[in-house]
């Protein structure tokens, strides 16, 4: 399957949601993606891995700690950076993921920065998925739903997008409902509707287009410096050195690429010489003047 058929799928949530637990069920595995089980991020790193499921070709894009117990984190900065370099130019699908519990102000808290991030264009291109669905007690996930007024808007928001597993009792259920195989398989269905729907494109912004194209920048000197290299290593020595140069800049650009994300649209900003100038530049292409920026917040009611 070429690389231009891949599907760039990225897992947002909160710690402990089950975020790498879906990543590996969707995978077929069990250890792919590293499962933490403490309420405190066992993990930095954005996790990507790429495989064939069912006939599609599938980039999961975990992102363990993204939405970690303190927000406030620096260490947020370089996760973020990869994050933007793996999906770049942009996903195909988002997956929120929720647990079947009540729908507290922490969960309204990752919501808001997912929009706060990615803007509210990203519904479009998310589907709600909740896992530990054993605790759903007999009743359908959008039952489940439906009797609380801000998942159900939510859920709403994001096109009614909405799936269930659980990854400890639905592995082998003879369920036909609380079973992961057909749950999986619905969950892949609806990640290709969506593609559809948005008439095969993925979601962007500017941040992720001016990145991808430094990143094809390096594609074409790889491609004419290496022989015998395959199209996917070419891509992924590219994304390695567009993320060393991005690292390279120390933390504040990390948190300047965040609130760009953020919907916070960065018009201009002083900035220093030597490699921060060149990345800046190149990356955002920012004018050398006075920081200005405008917020620009996305609203959902919850």
């Amino acid at each position: 399957m070429a690389l231009a058929d891949t599907r760039r799928v990225v897992l947002l949530g909160k710690t402990g949601s089950g975020k790498s637990s879906l990543a590996n069920t969707l995978f077929g595995e069990s250890h792919v993606f590293q499962v933490n089980h403490s309420a405190n991020s066992g993990t930095k790193l954005c996790l990507s891995e790429t495989k064939t499921i069912n006939g599609r070709r599938l980039q999961l894009i975990d992102t363990p700690g993204f939405f970690d117990t303190d927000p406030k984190s620096s260490e947020l900065s370089p996760e973020l950076l990869k994050c933007i370099t793996e999906c770049a130019p942009g996903p195909h699908a988002f997956l929120l993921v929720l647990t079947v519990e009540k729908y507290t102000e922490l969960e309204k808290a990752v919501v808001a920065l997912m929009l706060r991030y990615f803007s509210i264009d990203v519904l479009k291109y998310t589907t709600v998925v909740f896992t530990r669905g054993d605790d759903l007690r007999g009743m359908k996930i959008l039952e489940w739903v439906g009797q609380n007024e801000g998942l159900r808007n939510l859920v709403q928001r994001c096109g009614g997008r909405c799936h269930v597993i659980d990854n400890k009792y639905w592995n082998n259920s003879q369920d036909p409902y609380r079973n992961n195989q057909y749950q999986i398989e619905e969950l892949l269905e609806t990640i290709d509707q969506t593609v559809t729907d948005n008439r095969g494109g993925h979601y962007t912004n500017e941040l992720l287009e001016r990145v991808n194209a430094k990143i094809q920048e390096q594609v074409a000197l790889i491609g004419k410096s290496s022989q015998n290299v395959s199209s996917l290593e070419i891509v992924k020595r590219a994304k390695e050195i567009v993320l060393r140069e991005l690292e390279g800049v120390g933390l504040v650009i990390g948190r300047l690429l965040g609130t760009f994300i953020g919907g916070i649209r960065v018009e201009s900003i002083r900035v220093g010489g030597g490699v921060l100038k060149g990345v800046l530049r190149g990356l955002a292409g920012l004018a050398d003047a006075p920081a200005v920026l405008t917020m620009a917040p996305a609203v959902l009611t919850m």
